[in-house]
């Protein structure tokens, strides 16, 4: 992989040196770090400001009440968890930040919730089916107010930031119910 990065790159390069554009691979190269500090340090921010929400959810019960709530359905999602509290909870907190269009912030938590899989897990160099069902239901999740694209799109100056609201709502519930449905055909298939 690396050797192809240094061929487009390289090759990205000989190409302008070829088409006379000097002046656009030095500006590229000039502005680049401020372009990407300027689209990164928001999500940072952002991933900061609600993975502390979370422990302050955890430590304020909010992550056990969370669990309770959706218990009923991770409990039948994820068989191989469903008496691990902890990790349920770090499951119903992934979901629901989801939900608000946080998958950067979702991210640290989801990894506690795979870690708490892990404990669990009888072969250590092998996925459980709670893990690949949790993989499956993160990567397509549901998503109701998607928070981050929202912020971009106002950061990028769109005229009506939320108008595509509805089709991410349908996307991604599509998504979800379609990967866990062949998620449950894979698991009774093997």
């Amino acid at each position: 992989m690396t050797k192809f990065w240094c061929t487009l790159i390289l090759g990205s390069f000989a190409y302008g040196l070829m088409q006379g554009r000097v002046d656009l691979i030095s500006n590229t190269i000039v502005t680049v770090g401020e372009e990407t500090l300027e689209f990164v340090l928001p999500m940072v921010a952002v991933t900061c400001f609600f993975s502390g929400i979370v422990e302050i959810a955890k430590e304020g019960g909010c992550i056990a009440f969370l669990e309770r709530c959706l218990s009923p359905f991770l409990r039948f999602l994820l068989p191989d968890i469903k008496d691990d509290h902890e990790t349920l909870g770090y499951v119903a907190a992934n979901i629901i930040i989801n939900m608000f269009g946080l998958g950067s912030a979702a991210t640290p938590v989801g990894l506690k919730a795979i870690a708490g899989m892990q404990k669990h897990n009888p072969e250590p160099n092998r996925a459980t089916r709670s893990m690949v069902t949790f993989l499956v239901l993160n990567t397509g999740g549901v998503t109701l107010f998607p928070t981050s694209i929202i912020a971009l799109r106002v950061a990028y100056g769109s005229l009506d930031a939320t108008s595509f609201i509805p089709f991410a709502v349908i996307a991604t519930l599509s998504a979800s119910c379609i990967g866990l449905i062949v998620d449950r055909l894979w698991n009774h298939a093997h």
